[in-house]
């Protein structure tokens, strides 16, 4: 139900806004919510005018002229693109309501006070109207910005992998819009598929560390200034995170090498890895999958043996052989798989007459290594 009292003087109102939009001003630089934001006195004077006919016009039921019918819109973009905080600006949205409904108090005769009072929610229904409409596009261009920015960043990123970190303005260029120091020490983590664990975005807030996250073909990466005179290694941020985490590099002219060899590093992740592991941990399984389609060449030599042998007795034979490469000890080996010394040796012996190589001496081992990885993609 309408109140035609606030129609009337809304209207009147309307006639000339100048002396609201003043008090409005005035009553916002008591508050000082504005102090410091980027937003000229000129605009600020414009958007309150716009406003006040803008909330006038709907509780007086007129129509709203095309530049005042996206005001809401439009001053809730630009305090976005301003910096303007939210609360700040909702607090000024919040101003023009008492501003509108002191100034009718004002001009109403007293006979017309009661149902002003009646016609209230009017005016706060053509405030929260105005009110949602500027939250909505602050939101969405802030998210716009956010967007805008990422795919800046993302644009510089490529830029400093395609020249190979070579080019120095381009590595200038990328420190400024990353927000990274160019001669400082980094890592690269890489991970497979799959987004970026929350836990680990807030750690890494808590720590302070300066990073670029970006999404890959064949998963994200995360690259990491180091803290100077940082004694930590990275891949103890991220436990029980399954990722790859490069060696430190010298500045971002590295950057790029370092993101080839975390990206390789995660292919060779062992299957049953639930945390971080480190290139230097990985360096055989990278090797392996280096080799690309002569994997399979390496398997058939090294192990190829092994094709006449019952499945049992494969299985068995790789199993101690993979213990026994990971221990260098016999005895050792004996223990985790709890059996006699003799018996390892035996396994250890029979592999070598099947395959022809003896993985008790250097050269065998590391191509029997190899092969075992290699084995591993298949």
């Amino acid at each position: 139900m309408t109140s035609k009292v606030v129609e009337r003087l809304s209207r009147r109102l309307l006639r000339d806004v100048g002396p609201l939009a003043d008090r409005f001003l005035a009553e916002l630089a008591a508050t000082r919510a504005y102090d410091g934001a980027a937003v000229p006195d000129g605009v600020l004077l414009a958007d309150a005018r716009r406003s006040l006919e803008l909330i006038l016009r709907r509780v007086g039921g007129l129509p709203l002229p095309e530049h005042i019918a996206g005001a809401s819109a439009e001053i809730g973009a630009a305090r976005a693109e301003a910096g303007v905080p939210l609360d700040t600006l909702l607090q000024a949205v919040r101003l023009d309501a008492r501003v509108v409904w002191q100034e009718l108090r004002l001009h109403a005769d007293p006979c017309d006070l009661d149902s002003l009072v009646a016609g209230a929610p009017q005016v706060w229904e053509a405030v929260e109207h105005h009110s949602m409409g500027i939250m909505a596009a602050y939101q969405q261009r802030v998210l716009e910005m956010a967007q805008e920015r990422q795919d800046e960043r993302a644009r510089w990123f490529a830029r400093l992998l395609e020249c190979d970190g070579r080019h120095p303005d381009i590595r200038r260029q990328v420190a400024t819009v990353l927000g990274l120091d160019e001669g400082a020490a980094f890592a690269v983590v890489a991970f497979p598929p799959g987004p970026l664990p929350r836990s680990v975005r807030e750690q890494l807030d808590v720590l302070g560390i300066r990073r670029h996250t970006q999404d890959r073909p064949a998963g994200s990466i995360a690259v990491l200034q180091l803290p100077a005179r940082s004694n930590s290694a990275a891949e103890g941020w991220f436990r029980g995170v399954r990722c790859a985490v490069s060696p430190v590099v010298d500045g971002l002219a590295e950057v790029p090498r370092a993101v080839r060899l975390a990206e390789l590093s995660v292919y060779a992740l062992p299957p049953d890895a639930s945390g971080p592991r480190a290139t230097r941990d990985l360096w055989p399984a990278i090797a392996a999958g280096a080799l690309g389609e002569f994997r399979a060449d390496l398997v058939r030599d090294a192990l190829g043996g092994l094709a006449d042998l019952p499945a049992r007795d494969i299985a068995r034979l790789l199993e101690t052989v993979e213990r026994y490469l990971s221990t260098g000890s016999v005895a050792e080996t004996a223990r985790q798989l709890y059996c006699h010394r003799n018996t390892i040796l035996n396994r250890l012996r029979q592999f070598t007459a099947a395959t022809g190589r003896d993985i008790m001496t250097s050269t065998d081992a590391t191509v029997i290594t190899l092969a075992l990885h290699a084995r591993a993609y298949e």
